[in-house]
């Protein structure tokens, strides 16, 4: 948890699309005197578990000469460095102190949380921003505010970043090295990475510049080929604004129909020409639900913002109190009627009128950016790429498992697109890629683990899938479906992953960054 950390951060000047980001510069918090802090607080005690690592205070590092020392440090001690942001990778792929007995948990601050221009020329301004500087607010760290966020720097500069994920609460390195994406095939954040600077095992600064291997390697890895200290991103100019819509739907209504004449669904079309897109599926027999979200650049400056109803503490308070509550049915009394009243709740949770929006670009790409999923709301997932004409198979497996209502459960599944990433390890790698996202609300009682079972079982045999590294993944040499998930299946999703791992080994050569985790899934030898 980050509450309470104190940290430095700079700010500067006012832009075009400022979207009324003066107000905010005085630095106040965007979590209001509500009662949303007491609604979070009653569910964050209410039989949820905390991570391991929560028992672990990070320690603030202020510089790249601090990094460089305490890296040294750990090399002559043996210790493992794993760095912390905003938390919102699933425990253990940040750092397991439970199975490292000799981890340190580091967050970057002071001068690793600063912001500078460069360099401006003609249509694009470069910049060199710390690692842990956060894209966004990060609503569980009490420094951080929307005036010294990433995105709100860079409007202020007339500048956009292209594409964001469908949250923003996390640090810039964080977000580059897990291989987060945003939704669309048009615009990805590889695209504005000029240069990833980062101190590697031995202590040595280095400087990544895109199209060299070092690049391809570092992009996404985890925290195992160094610390992320500073990103050069070159970002285009002007900024702008975007505009869409969100409506719901019947399933026979979307575009995840199956048409009776081709036998297939348009969802890999509209994923391949919607700029920005994605959509919620409420798959339970007696729901059958598809929430659309579609958005395109927009020339008009008339503003009127995207409003996600679970924003609103008391409507996300009553959702997540609901979804505790069909989960305990589910468990305990699993009948036609506990699925109609599963089916008639999501019905009404999706019966909003359709909105039409137009605002700044970071206010609607990333659209739970304000729902409270890292506290009253969290959720947690598994997200499975897929090459893009995998879809309508991906679907005609979904459609089956689904027809289980213990599996259908009492949540969505979502489905959004990835461009193609230089990046090694990226789940996008070479080629672009349908994500498909089952949630699991954190606050209900059960396995996770076991409820995505039921995916990777069905799933993993779909050749061309990969994971999203930040979030759960099938047990090291797990076997699921007749798919062993091993290093060789690895080597085979991902072809530069034997290079990637020679690269790492030289980078890392005393494993100082690499977590018994990561040791099983990768195979890495002590």
């Amino acid at each position: 948890m980050s509450k309470g950390i104190k940290s430095k951060f700079s700010s500067s000047g006012g832009g075009r699309h400022s979207g009324g980001e003066n107000a905010e510069a005085t630095g106040a918090r965007a979590i209001p005197t509500d009662g949303r802090l007491e609604l979070q607080q009653f569910f964050l005690e209410s039989g949820r578990e905390e991570p391991p690592l929560a028992a672990t205070a990070p320690q603030l590092v202020n510089s790249e000469e601090d990094v460089i020392a305490l890296v040294n440090d750990a090399r002559a001690k043996m210790q493992v460095i794993r760095v912390i942001g905003s938390g919102h990778s699933i425990s253990e792929a940040i750092g397991d102190t439970g199975e490292t007995s000799n981890e340190v948990l580091i967050r970057l601050a002071g001068e690793l949380r600063s912001f500078c221009l460069v360099s401006s020329s003609e249509g694009t301004k470069t910049f060199k921003i710390g690692g842990g500087y956060y894209l966004g607010l990060n609503p569980l760290d009490e420094d951080s505010t929307w005036a010294n966020s990433v995105n709100v720097q860079l409007n202020n500069h007339d500048c956009a970043i292209p594409i964001l994920g469908g949250i923003t609460h996390q640090s810039l390195g964080g977000f580059i090295m897990t291989g987060s994406a945003g939704g669309s095939v048009a615009h990805g954040f590889e695209d504005v990475i000029k240069e990833i600077h980062f101190v590697n095992g031995l202590g040595e600064k280095v400087i990544a510049a895109k199209g060299i291997d070092m690049y391809n390697a570092v992009g996404v890895s985890m925290g195992m080929f160094g610390v992320i200290t500073y990103v050069v991103l070159e970002v285009p100019t002007p900024s702008f604004n975007v505009k869409g819509t969100e409506s719901s739907m019947s399933v026979s209504d979307s575009v995840i129909a199956v048409d009776p004449i081709t036998n297939t669904s348009s969802l890999q079309k509209t994923l391949e020409t919607q700029e920005y897109y994605r959509i919620l599926w409420f798959p339970q027999k007696y729901a059958q639900r598809v929430t659309e979200w579609a958005s395109v650049r927009s020339n008009s400056n008339e503003i009127d913002p995207y409003e996600n109803i679970l924003s609103l503490p008391v409507v996300a308070g009553a959702a997540a109190t609901s979804l505790r509550w069909s989960n305990w049915l589910l468990t305990n009394h699993p009948s036609e009627a506990t699925y109609k009243l599963i089916g008639a709740e999501l019905k009404l949770f999706t019966s909003a009128k359709p909105q039409e929006f137009n605002d700044v670009w970071y206010k609607v790409i990333p659209m739970d950016d304000l729902v409270p999923v890292d506290t009253t709301f969290d959720t947690t997932f598994t997200e499975l790429w897929f090459p893009m004409d995998k879809t309508d198979d991906v679907l005609d497996i979904l459609r089956s498992i689904y027809e289980d209502q213990q599996v259908a459960g009492n949540y969505a599944v979502e489905f959004y697109a990835g461009k193609r990433s230089p990046f090694w390890l990226s789940p996008a790698y070479d080629r672009d890629g349908m994500r498909v996202d089952p949630y699991w609300f954190v606050h209900q009682a059960g396995d996770p683990r076991e409820y995505f079972d039921h995916f990777w079982n069905a799933l993993l045999g779909v050749e061309g899938i990969r994971a999203h590294w930040a979030k759960y993944l099938p047990a090291a040499d797990g076997m699921y479906g007749g798919t062993r998930y091993d290093l060789a299946f690895l080597k085979k999703s991902y072809p530069m992953l034997e290079t990637w791992l020679e690269m790492r080994k030289a980078a890392d050569p005393d494993q100082i960054f690499v977590t018994e985790y990561w040791r099983k899934m990768f195979h890495i030898e002590k």
